[in-house]
């Protein structure tokens, strides 16, 4: 398996102007080919900035690309450690797990990168490609239980028949530095993981837009595949239809309540909880918001998977969201059914209470 960087696009946030072309010119030399110079002057970066998230992005980049799958992975998961809102390393961890046949890891840092995100179509894609290859290793699994079983074969044919051909990315390699503006939210972007090499089992290349004609069956049970990152920034999300706004609003409300949570942001945390809200045992407000920052600063790392919201219009301006929950920490995990009334102010919908029931 190789990488390939298609596309990148660096928003050079916090870097002084010399930094900036620094970094244009690693990114340069690493497209060029040139990985050992590009590498040198990322090491000379960060030795100056050592906390500079584009730096390190493309440094992992460059690790992936010579094989250094491990110093990859440490510095991708060091990136969502520190900047949890960010989707794209996300995103590349669960390529590169992927990589390891460590399908799990991969799963949850997709669904890492769709929950800071979830408009984010690329994670969408690689979740959807990591699922059929898993099923396709189940059917091979079943074919050799049992080399008659003619289901499992025409499901294996349908799996690696969608990927009869790699896919057309599109984009050609080139440098862009993107300036910020106001109105133009810096996002670090990704790249695109080519496995160059036949596996027993395929992994699909949904398309990210317009369905394609669905191609006929392979012939050759092991095609090649590709594997989708991060190469532009997430699209929009479509504008809601006039009756859906107010659900699709509160369900906005929780993935950022969600996001905050994980980012150990306690005071983004906080303001997704009403005035008027009381936990359940009926403590004050202020002793509440105590204890939820003692809570959050506590545990190494965070993470807030939210399920599909089903929306309950109590009234105009009221009403109850259910969905499942799943928190995990290095210390503590556990999954529930939550339940959140909401209540919509001038400040937006929020959490008026909140019950959890173990599942």
């Amino acid at each position: 398996m190789r990488i390939q960087t298609l596309f990148l696009v660096f928003s050079l946030l916090f870097l002084s102007p010399v930094a900036q072309a620094d970094l244009a010119r690693a990114q340069s030399l690493f497209q060029q080919g040139r990985t050992g110079e590009a590498l040198a002057e990322v090491d000379r970066l960060l030795a100056d900035s050592p906390d500079d998230a584009e730096t390190r992005f493309l440094q992992g980049i460059i690790y992936a690309d010579l094989g250094r799958s491990e110093q990859a992975i440490e510095v991708f998961a060091s990136l969502t450690h520190d900047f949890p809102e960010l989707p794209e390393p996300y995103n590349n961890l669960a390529v590169l797990f992927a990589e390891q046949g460590e399908f799990e890891k991969a799963r949850d840092s997709l669904m890492a990168a769709i929950q800071t995100h979830p408009s984010y179509s690329t994670a969408h894609e690689n979740l959807g490609d990591l699922y059929a290859k898993m099923a396709g290793i189940a059917y091979d699994r079943a074919l050799e239980e049992d080399r008659s079983n003619q289901s499992a074969r025409l499901k294996l044919s349908a799996v690696n028949g969608l990927f009869s051909a790699p896919r057309t990315l599109g984009e050609p390699a080139v440098t862009q530095v993107a300036q910020n503006t106001p109105e133009t939210k810096p996002v670090v972007s990704g790249a695109d993981i080519v496995e160059s090499e036949p596996i027993p089992v395929t992994i699909p290349a949904a398309a990210q837009t317009t369905p394609e004609p669905e191609p006929e069956p392979a012939q050759e049970p092991e095609p090649e595949t590709t594997v989708a990152m991060a190469t532009t920034q997430p699209a929009a999300e479509p504008v809601p239809s006039q009756t859906s706004s107010a659900a699709d609003d509160i369900r906005s409300a929780i993935r950022a309540w969600a996001v905050a949570w994980a980012g150990k942001d306690v005071d983004g945390y906080v303001d997704a909880y009403a005035s008027s809200f009381r936990p359940a045992n009926g403590a004050p407000r202020a002793t509440w918001v105590a204890y939820r920052r003692d809570r959050l600063s506590k545990p190494n790392f965070i993470q807030v998977d939210v399920g599909d919201i089903e929306v309950e219009m109590l009234g105009a301006d009221r009403a109850r969201a259910t969905f499942v929950q799943g928190y995990r920490s290095d210390t503590y995990r556990d999954q529930v059914i939550k339940t959140l009334n909401m209540s919509r102010s001038t400040a937006g919908w929020q959490i008026t209470s909140e019950v959890s029931e173990a599942i």
